[in-house]
């Protein structure tokens, strides 16, 4: 009887190790506290429950991996964060570590013991219980260790290279099945078995090694373009900010010659052609020069430097601010107002009627930001935003990421949609 419930809870054990490695791995989504425990409490029992169940009809550990997969893929789906090729991935990643743990126990166990592999799965005694207890600790140990691992690295794949991961971590866990299946059936000598194995378990090792180096690598790579692109972006506000630095130093010398023609007019006592003079002036710089004044110096620095940029392209700017802005984080705001503003102005020049409108006011306690750009076509593809279709992939779409990071770590809340013929950015970043 004993040795019965040890084998129960050694599944139970599998079962909580798997579900809290995808756990601390993946992380939960946005949801209540009790719905996280109810759904990783049933989805336990449910495992558990079938393991039990077919471990009634089936002595084969492989036989069991598609129950062992569809309900960790799906638990991981509904519940946890991350893109669905991760999740597949990770979770073939704990079944090959569960193979790779019995397949070394088993090795071991049978060279000490010297006994047969069947049984070793048919024993019945103190030490079975122990090898139970050892392929646990083992199993915990492996798996908090790729955790760790992943969650350092900051794990991060392309498609092709989970694919391709995928492919070869399903190829070792099913032809490593298949020789359990020879073991069971006494179609292939221990010994040939053995040494099957020990390449089974160093593949294995291998293939988890070469994820972590694609993921690293991965890494490096987009750092790298983040920083490219980080530079080209300062090298943009820099020849901003010398459009804006000329236009200040042209009024300034303008405006030295204005008053010398003033003065002279003055000297004359000639008030009247003084005056006509100053209202000549005054209308032609109200046409020409128009500042932002609000409360805050970065969110006038950014629009003003911006109206030059749409006043070269041609780009009708409107602006609705609200002056009396409180504080808010400058860097945030400058993160998601530039990005969102470069996305209008590259969008406006190429249409026909170039316009942007833009509006900063605050929303209860939240900074709220919308900017309008005309659009002759649609733009969103079932209401989401298309991919990049420039050539340079890795280097493009860094802004939106950017933007919707941002405002994620700030808990606010980001919406685009197209209305009329306008595509629309709403963004509410709290204060």
């Amino acid at each position: 009887m004993i040795y019965t419930i040890s084998e129960c809870v050694a599944t139970i054990a599998d079962c909580v190790i798997l579900f809290l490695f995808l756990i601390s791995t993946l992380s939960f989504k946005r949801i209540s506290l009790i719905k996280k425990v109810l759904s990783t409490a049933l989805a336990i029992i449910l495992l558990a429950c079938s393991i039990s169940l077919l471990n009634r009809f089936f002595t084969l550990e492989g036989a069991l991996i598609s129950i062992y997969f569809f309900i960790l893929f799906i638990y991981s789906k509904i519940v946890l964060k991350g893109k669905w090729w991760h999740q597949f991935l990770l979770v073939l990643v704990a079944l090959g570590a569960i193979f790779l743990v019995n397949a070394l126990i088993s090795i071991l166990s049978s060279i000490i013991l010297k006994d047969e592999y069947t049984d070793l799965l048919l024993m019945r005694n103190p030490v079975r219980i122990f090898i139970l207890v050892i392929s646990k600790i083992s199993l915990c140990c492996i798996l908090l260790l790729i955790s760790a691992s992943i969650k350092r690295s900051k794990f991060f794949l392309y498609p092709i290279q989970t694919i391709i991961s995928i492919i070869l971590l399903i190829s070792t866990i099913v032809a490593g099945s298949a020789i359990e299946k020879a073991l069971l059936d006494n179609m292939l000598p221990m010994s040939y078995a053995t040494i099957i194995m020990i390449c089974f378990v160093v593949i294995n090792a291998l293939l988890l090694y070469i994820i972590f180096l694609f993921s690293i690598r991965n890494h490096a790579v987009m750092k790298q373009v983040f920083l490219e692109t980080q530079l080209r972006n300062s090298e943009i506000k820099l020849q901003e900010s010398l459009q804006w630095s000329n236009s200040v130093r042209t009024l300034q010398h303008d405006l030295n010659n204005h008053l010398i023609t003033i003065s002279e007019y003055l000297k004359e006592n000639n008030v009247s052609k003084a005056l006509s003079y100053i209202k000549k002036i005054s209308v032609n710089n109200a046409v020409n020069l128009v500042f932002t004044d609000t409360n805050s110096p970065a969110l006038n620095a950014m629009i003003d430097l911006k109206r030059i940029v749409c006043k070269e392209n041609n780009i009708d700017l409107k602006c609705y601010m609200q002056t009396d802005l409180p504080d808010f984080d400058d860097v945030s705001f400058s993160i998601v107002f530039g990005n969102l503003f470069d996305n209008a102005i590259e969008a406006e020049i190429r249409e026909e009627v170039k316009e942007i409108r833009l509006s900063v006011d605050m929303f209860g306690t939240n900074l709220h930001i919308v900017i309008q750009n005309r659009i002759s076509k649609q733009v969103l593809i079932n209401g989401k935003l298309p991919k990049t279709s420039k050539l340079d992939k890795k280097r493009h779409g860094i802004g939106m990421n950017n933007i919707i990071d941002t405002v994620n770590s700030r808990n606010g809340a980001v919406e685009f949609y197209e209305q009329d013929d306008w595509f629309i950015a709403d963004v509410l970043l709290p204060i």
